[in-house]
């Protein structure tokens, strides 16, 4: 929910429930200042009344109106033995017009006019004051919900206007990217001081991360580069004493295991920078990619490794699906999922791979029993830590990450499952299901 709508939806929850109780109570209100109106008209007519009976002026054998729009009924009645004291209350009688039930305000009085006693009402219609109550009350709620529906649109006028600034450096803060080592540019003389303070705030915290990733970028880049001229020196030097005619068979052997561990360095240093590279975004260029020959090549690549190790591999296509990503990474992605497979097999096992529309998996045997659950951590503990950086699978899911696809591991029977989900930009379809079936001896 947009910060605009959120404020706005508040006032007018609070408006509305404010309106919803002041209109009733603004009718209570006109409707007991207009009885409080009529009682004293009907006061007023009654002094007069008193006033014409005293003088004679009324007969009491007909009934005379003694003042605007009132009826009067007069009885005479028996001296009373206390007079007790006006009497008003609102009672309803037929229109003989229109046979409607009309309100008439009442007052009920004793009267007392030359020792004589009478029995007073005196009426006065409410229909036109119930009349102008709710056209009072009707322009009420019409004026409020006018001074709503304007005081809505001019706040959203003045809020767009008010909160511009903060949408552009919204705007600008989705469209940074660390990579093009580019900071934001944000205006920082602005009339509102939250405003000002806030860009600023947010140009120097860019530009120090633009600083920082230049130099963490450089320095790895730096490091792998350096680390390979003195590990190269090494094994050329390690190469030279292994093909010593005098070398005893105790000293070859550990400069075997010297040899080994300064490729498995070298291996962990390409794979650091290449992680790295991934991370920060340095492979933009996507190019549209055919899976199934990609894994047709990346099969031919380690057939040696299969024949070494007597692994029997069946690759099972239904489709082709065409993905969109650096050719590059695509590369390393099937290389490392295969080389995985490989490492990690037992001595005539067994490699199964399967390429549907939207999904590779890639099984094989090996040990009996799942791996760790942080098979995609960059630095877990490993079983075999002679084999490989140890980097390929955290590579894979990183892969995955920048290229919006999905790596998932499982165990079942005896099977290790690596399931590789993704979106194709395109499928084609195969006539009928293709099986490639490789199997070496030893």
């Amino acid at each position: 929910m947009h910060l605009l709508t959120r404020s706005t939806r508040t006032y007018v929850i609070y408006a509305s429930i404010m309106m919803l109780i002041a209109i009733p109570l603004c009718y209570v209100l006109i409707h007991y200042l207009f009885i409080q109106d009529a009682d004293e008209w009907l006061l007023h007519d009654k002094m007069l009344l008193v006033q014409q009976m005293q003088q004679q002026q009324v007969d009491i054998s007909t009934t005379h109106l003694p003042s605007w729009q009132t009826n009067v009924v007069i009885k005479p009645i028996p001296k009373p033995l206390t007079i007790p004291s006006d009497e008003f209350f609102t009672a309803y009688a037929q229109n003989p017009l229109n046979h409607e039930q009309v309100p008439y305000r009442i007052l009920s009085s004793i009267i007392e006019s030359n020792g004589n006693y009478y029995q007073v009402s005196i009426r006065m219609s409410l229909i036109d004051s119930e009349d102008l109550m709710q056209s009072l009350v009707l322009t009420i709620g019409i004026l409020w919900a006018l001074l709503l529906i304007g005081w809505i649109i001019l706040s959203r006028i003045q809020s767009r206007k008010l909160w511009k600034p903060f949408y552009l450096a919204l705007e600008q803060l989705k469209q940074f990217q660390l990579h093009h080592s580019h900071a934001l540019r944000l205006p920082e003389h602005l009339s509102i001081q939250e405003f000002r303070e806030l860009n600023q705030t947010l140009n120097r915290l860019t530009d120090h991360i633009v600083a920082s990733y230049q130099h963490q970028k450089e320095f790895t880049e730096n490091m792998a580069h350096e680390m390979q001229t003195p590990l190269s020196i090494i094994q050329s030097q390690i190469d030279c004493l292994l093909q010593d005619k005098y070398l005893n068979a105790s000293h070859a052997e550990q400069l075997q295991h010297m040899h080994e561990a300064i490729l498995r360095l070298s291996r962990i240093s390409r794979s650091l920078l290449l992680l790295t590279r991934i991370e920060h975004g340095q492979f933009e260029k996507v190019e549209k990619i055919n899976f199934h020959k990609l894994i047709q090549k990346n099969i031919q690549l380690i057939e040696p490794l299969i024949e070494a190790r007597s692994l029997q591999l069946h690759y099972q296509n239904r489709g082709i699906p065409i993905i969109q990503i650096h050719p590059f990474l695509a590369d390393v992605l099937i290389s490392n999922l295969l080389s995985n497979a490989v490492r990690h097999n037992i001595e005539n096992g067994t490699i199964e791979i399967e390429l549907t529309s939207n999904l590779l998996c890639i099984k094989n045997t090996g040990i009996t029993q799942p791996l760790e659950e942080n098979i995609f951590d960059r630095y877990r503990t490993r079983s075999h830590p002679e084999q490989g950086s140890g980097l390929g699978l955290s590579i894979v899911r990183e892969i995955c990450r920048t290229s919006n696809m999905q790596i998932h591991y499982h165990y079942a029977a005896g099977w290790h499952v690596f399931t590789l989900h993704f979106q194709p930009i395109d499928v084609e379809l195969m006539s009928a299901t293709q099986v490639v079936d490789q199997q070496t001896d030893r």
